[in-house]
């Protein structure tokens, strides 16, 4: 008798419960993925700031310094340093999703979970059965061979 393949009646379900927690990775990496060019972005901002205070402090130890300038270097280091503060806001905010979309993750792993307990528990109790049925199965064929022996020596 060939032996019958556990087939999980939930299977569907488990493997859409898969694919969620595959696409909530992916959400993910591409956060953390922005959150590093993000940094990057503001790593280049704070070095564009020293480098023009550098530039400034300079000009201002050579006596290089024009009058344009010196009305030009003032709000540009201010403009550079409103970018950065914005760009520190945006970190955080990125931040924030990351937190986010780790919970929605650890949500998404927890469900896949339990389907996958229910399959081995389904999957275990099927093999119980199948073991049950097979010796109940061997059991009246041990009968029967035992009536058959018994009929041909009356």
């Amino acid at each position: 008798m060939a032996q019958k393949k556990f087939q999980y009646r939930l299977q569907k379900i488990l493997e859409f419960k898969e694919k969620q927690e595959e696409e909530e990775k992916e959400k993910l990496a591409k956060l953390l993925e922005l959150e590093a060019l993000e940094k990057q972005k503001l790593a280049q901002l704070k070095q564009k700031l020293l480098d023009v205070q550098q530039e400034l402090r300079l000009k201002q130890a050579t006596g290089r310094l024009a009058v344009e300038e010196l009305r030009y270097y003032p709000g540009h280091i201010q403009a550079i340093k409103m970018q950065i503060r914005n760009q520190e806001l945006r970190l955080k905010e990125i931040a924030i999703k990351i937190i986010e979309q780790r919970k929605a993750l650890l949500h998404a792993a927890q469900q896949r979970q339990v389907y996958e307990k229910h399959k081995e528990k389904s999957e275990e109790d099927w093999k119980a059965e199948e073991a049950r049925k097979e010796a109940v199965m061997l059991d009246e064929l041990a009968t029967i061979n035992y009536a058959r022996k018994q009929r041909e020596e009356d």
